[in-house]
């Protein structure tokens, strides 16, 4: 009954990575945070904790260190995670440390990944971010695969209203792993951020992945006060919707979100954020 248990759970998760753009194969990108969780809001025109992930050139602008953890209940089967984690580490003279880590899957099948990461800026309307990632995939029965590979990123302040972000991933068309002809998927992204007031942000982007239909995705963040934020969106590849909001009290952000897809259903989510 458990290996009939085991077997199913793996089925699933090889039909759910065929099936959805964001977690379709080993070392995709995977939008993380509530900011980008929210399909609407991909972050890769935002200065926000989560850059290591989103756009590394958004750390250039950081303006203090922080560490943040995010959990995802994927909806696949029982047993089945997405977790990740990040840090930014402001440096004294210049620019931006960062580093993240995730983790997908469970014991017969998963997929691991490790960046670090540099953001710069080079003047006060413009800054520039790089990271280097390692991965690791694991599929019981079949063995592992490991790769490196890197991502690139710029961002723009056009005015104090307008920020533009553009982001490659695996530029190099990095194969994942010597023994297979499959290659870690190349990610384009060009997004804008228009900030009408201190209390409302209109996000949206375009995400090219070379082996994949074109996506959109458009949201609206809405400060309510001080200490809470709510935040809405689209995707339309696969087509999805989400709602989200964040608490932040001290240094301390608590964000949450529910998304819908046709596959997977509702999907909940939870993020942890700290600032020093």
């Amino acid at each position: 009954m458990k290996n009939k248990r085991q077997i199913y759970i793996l089925v699933l998760g090889c039909i759910f990575l065929l099936s959805i753009t964001n977690i379709r194969a080993a070392g995709e990108y995977r939008p993380v945070g509530s900011r980008a969780m929210v399909p609407g809001l991909g972050g890769v025109s935002s200065i926000s904790l989560y850059a290591p992930i989103s756009n590394q050139a958004a750390m250039g602008f950081a303006s203090s260190s922080s560490v943040s953890a995010f959990y995802s209940y994927t909806g696949i089967a029982e047993g089945v995670n997405n977790f990740s984690a990040m840090g930014q580490l402001k440096l004294k003279k210049s620019g931006t440390l960062g580093f993240s880590t995730s983790y997908f899957g469970y014991e017969l099948f998963n997929d691991k990944k490790f960046g670090l990461g540099y953001g710069l800026k080079l003047a006060d309307f413009v800054s520039i971010g790089a990271q280097l990632d390692f991965f690791h995939s694991k599929i019981s029965g079949y063995g592992s695969n490991s790769a490196v590979t890197f991502e690139l990123g710029t961002l723009f302040k056009i005015n104090k209203h307008i920020q533009l972000g553009v982001h490659v991933y695996n530029p190099a068309r990095v194969k994942y792993g010597r023994e297979t002809d499959e290659r870690i998927p190349t990610v384009f992204r060009l997004g804008g951020t228009y900030t009408t007031s201190e209390k409302v942000w209109v996000n949206a982007e375009i995400e090219q992945d070379l082996d994949m239909n074109l996506a959109f995705r458009a949201g609206v963040d809405y400060r309510i006060n001080d200490y809470f934020i709510v935040r809405g969106g689209m995707l339309t590849y696969p087509l999805s919707g989400s709602l989200g909001a964040g608490v932040s009290v001290k240094g301390l952000h608590i964000e949450v979100l529910g998304s819908y897809q046709k596959v997977t259903g509702i999907s909940p989510q939870l993020g942890l954020s700290y600032v020093f």
